[in-house]
């Protein structure tokens, strides 16, 4: 039987054969099994996607997303119909909280 040490070394690396018989605590496997999940590259650049959170969104949250490199505008409060008709233009992603009232009209538009 392998040491545990020869397991240790292999996490990360792809499943081989002989790691068979190497055990790995549960806790490792499904980390690795979602790394392995994880997709690292967007079909368009981050920093080219348009972010518009509204509402008061936390300052914890916008930072995590300008840190990914999104372009971001956070507004304290909702917009009405027509100021979100005008902002949604060439936006890509809208975070809304439950004031903003999101209608078909500026679906379509978007």
């Amino acid at each position: 039987q392998k040491s545990s040490s020869r397991c240790l070394d292999r996490i990360g690396a792809p499943p081989s054969a002989h790691d068979s018989a190497c055990t790995m605590p549960a806790e490792m496997k499904r980390k690795r099994e979602t790394d392995e999940e994880v997709v690292e590259t967007t079909s368009f650049p981050k920093n080219k996607i348009k972010v518009l959170l509204l509402e008061g969104v936390s300052a914890r949250g916008i930072k995590i997303l300008q840190g990914d490199g999104f372009q971001v505008e956070a507004l304290k409060g909702a917009l009405t119909e027509e100021e979100l008709l005008e902002k949604i233009k060439g936006l890509h992603i809208l975070g809304i909280r439950s004031k903003t009232q999101v209608s078909k009209k500026v679906i379509e538009a978007s």
